[in-house]
């Protein structure tokens, strides 16, 4: 069930999980779930990517992280313009993407 996924992934994020790929993978079936009943051009679709980027960050996947920071970013940025919270918040992860 994507209802019952999403609010794992917001109360646990990465951190909550054994490993990464377990994470990785429930971010994934998230942002199935939310390309399905929301759409690509969905700002569902686009913070469950960003969401997603931190752990294939912690994996060492740069760049599937950076990639889905940049679609996260153009949608939300699209939808609700650059000085939105959101989008400055998805910028700045997507700044520090190589610090970690």
């Amino acid at each position: 069930n994507i209802k019952v996924i999403n609010v794992m992934i917001n109360r646990l994020g990465p951190e909550g999980f054994k490993a990464n790929d377990e994470a990785i993978e429930v971010f994934e079936r998230a942002i199935k779930g939310r390309l399905e009943t929301e759409g690509e051009t969905s700002p569902g679709y686009a913070m469950a990517k960003a969401m997603a980027s931190g752990a294939y960050r912690d994996n060492g996947d740069f760049t599937t992280a950076e990639a889905y920071l940049r679609d996260a970013y153009l949608q939300i940025s699209l939808d609700h313009g650059e000085e939105n919270a959101t989008a400055a918040a998805i910028l700045n992860s997507w700044g520090l993407l190589y610090k970690k």
